[in-house]
């Protein structure tokens, strides 16, 4: 199932949350079925508990970016956005990109 499979992807995103290819994982579950963060409560649940916590990964900011997209709150993931262009240097330009295309969109 491929609720099983984004927990299974949150259970070592959660273990170490700066690893790219957790998230991925769970992402590329989530993608691959044609669904949303929403159909994933667990995802959102983690992300909001790890961001609390105030774990510096891009990983994580890029993912609630996303989520907040997919509730239409565009001010929340522009914001998200512009902290990953300071936090993850090496994708400033995309980090950009992406803000761009919300404020474009709005």
């Amino acid at each position: 199932s491929s609720g099983i499979n984004a927990e299974y992807g949150g259970a070592y995103i959660k273990k170490a949350p700066n690893n790219e290819s957790s998230w991925n994982y769970a992402r590329g579950i989530i993608t691959k079925n044609k669904m949303n963060y929403s159909d994933f409560p667990y995802i959102k649940e983690l992300c909001t508990s790890l961001n609390e916590a105030h774990v510096p990964s891009p990983f994580l900011l890029h993912t609630l970016a996303d989520i907040n997209i997919e509730e239409g709150n565009h001010t929340a993931a522009s914001n998200m956005f512009g902290t990953l262009q300071e936090l993850d240097s090496i994708r400033k330009k995309y980090w950009e990109y992406r803000q761009n295309q919300l404020q474009t969109a709005a």
